[in-house]
């Protein structure tokens, strides 16, 4: 019956440790997945999309670019950067199909507030839309966050 207890804690404790080492890879995985080093060299191939990352250590603030041979961190503040972005943003909206526009001179403005829709409540709400993209913190484009972005990041993508 000893030898029985025994064989149960040895397999428990096996059981806790192995849970522990797991625990402790699945955090270096996603301490890795993040820019630690950036360089100022300018990416001379097509970019598929880009994602800003906010500095929180060890990650440093970088602009991850997306290429077809991998992914790149980038320096912020790099003078070529947020041209680079610019001109993948405006490639994007080329490529995307353009909306209708309604042929009177009616302003933008009016437009959105004559077709949305009443609020719910007559109270105001505390939070913005889950569609709002977030307010942008810097000269950059501000993209909205997705699901699969760390909070403070945003990611564009061709896909």
């Amino acid at each position: 019956m000893a030898n029985c207890g025994s064989l149960l804690k040895s397999a428990l404790v096996a059981v806790v440790l192995v849970a522990v080492i797991h625990s402790a890879l699945a955090v270096d995985e996603k301490l890795a997945s993040c820019c630690k080093r950036v360089d100022k060299t300018e990416i001379k191939e097509p970019i598929t999309g880009f994602m800003v990352q906010e500095r929180n250590l060890p990650c440093v603030k970088a602009v991850i670019f997306q290429t077809k041979s991998g992914l790149f961190c980038k320096q912020f503040s790099a003078p070529w950067v947020h041209r680079k972005i610019v001109e993948y943003m405006k490639s994007k909206a080329l490529a995307s199909p353009s909306p209708v526009v309604p042929s009177s001179t009616a302003s933008l403005l009016s437009i959105i507030t004559s077709t949305a829709s009443p609020a719910s409540s007559s109270t105001p709400s505390s939070s913005p839309p889950s569609s709002s993209p977030p307010l942008p913190s810097s000269s950059l484009p501000s993209l909205p966050s997705t699901s699969e972005a760390p909070a403070g990041e945003t990611f564009s993508s061709d896909e």
